[in-house]
């Protein structure tokens, strides 16, 4: 990473069902998945990158942004500062969360740095249209995806198109 200078990432990755292991703590995929996802968020830290983008839909999204606010908490960060900016598809995107997955939300938006709502009102092609804005705002992406169709692939295309760097977290699945 020392020949390019990343500036800002973003996040994209599967909704807790479509992860093959359940994301909770205390179990060895998990935390090999949340070291993994330190591991890279540190090193880009550590690399410049200040500032991240989050588009807080429940599974991979939300666990970054929380890692990304215990980042910020490093003492080798203090006083510089570690910017989480919160990329809303809509205004009342976790109204369907479950309890756990909307309180989590709620915290994190509460400490995030800033909060960009791409639309006031649910519309077909808001999430691809956050998606976008996440990339076009990016230098890089970070992502835990093993091949299967849908939007986190149609994001790491269009990152890939546009040039950014794309860093999967998902050790199992090269291509990513």
């Amino acid at each position: 990473m020392a020949d390019e200078k990343i500036f800002s990432c973003c996040f994209t990755g599967y909704r807790p069902q479509k992860f093959p292991f359940p994301l909770k703590p205390g179990n060895k995929e998990y935390t090999e998945f949340e070291n993994a996802l330190m591991y890279e968020l540190l090193d880009l830290a550590n690399n410049g990158c200040r500032t991240f983008i989050s588009g807080m839909a429940m599974g991979f999204d939300i666990i970054a942004a929380e890692c990304v606010l215990l980042l910020a908490q490093f003492p080798k960060f203090e006083g510089e500062e570690i910017k989480l900016i919160c990329a809303l598809p809509f205004k009342n995107q976790a109204k369907k969360y479950s309890a756990e997955w909307k309180e989590r939300y709620e915290a994190v938006l509460k400490s995030a740095g800033e909060t960009v709502i791409i639309s006031n009102d649910y519309y077909k092609g808001c999430y691809f249209d956050r998606n976008r804005f996440m990339v076009d705002n990016s230098d890089c992406v970070i992502t835990w995806f093993d091949g299967s169709p849908g939007g986190t692939k149609n994001t790491i295309d269009y990152a890939k198109k546009t040039g950014r760097k794309v860093i999967n977290i998902n050790t199992e699945y090269k291509n990513g």
